[in-house]
């Protein structure tokens, strides 16, 4: 009888296997994209980070800034995802098994996962603000 359910069920585990690959090949795809966002506003913005270091405030205070910059680009990546996963839902609705596509557990713990993400692929370029010194950038300009 186990062959049997477990014949049965074989389709289903494929198929999940596939979406959970193609899953977390969106989810690298989105944290590069972040990364590269955040990479080029830190870029284009070294001089007005340098004035900020000048005019006395600290790396670690540059660096929340640029960071609560990414955190904004997430939730509101969240907020405008959300009527997806409802729309989503009813799609994936015969692939899950013992689960609703709208539990709030899991609902819960997919957005913040994916926040942690979003601000460690924020954080990375981020933390070339460390690395800026104010004078020879404001010599230049």
């Amino acid at each position: 009888m186990e062959e049997v359910v477990a014949a049965k069920r074989s389709r289903e585990r494929v198929s999940a296997a596939i979406i959970a690959s193609l899953a977390l090949g969106a989810v690298l795809l989105v944290a590069m994209g972040l990364f590269g966002v955040i990479s080029g506003t830190v870029t284009r913005r070294r001089g007005e980070l340098a004035v900020r270091l000048a005019l006395g405030a600290t790396h670690g205070r540059v660096l929340r800034l640029v960071l609560s910059e990414g955190a904004l680009l997430v939730s509101l990546g969240v907020l405008l995802g959300m009527p997806g996963v409802y729309a989503a839902g009813n799609l994936v609705r015969g692939l899950l098994i013992d689960i609703s596509p709208w539990d709030p557990p899991t609902l819960i713990a997919v957005a913040l996962g994916l926040a942690l993400v979003a601000m460690v692929a924020c954080y990375l370029p981020a933390r070339r603000v460390l690395r800026i010194d104010p004078a020879p950038l404001l010599r230049q300009e």
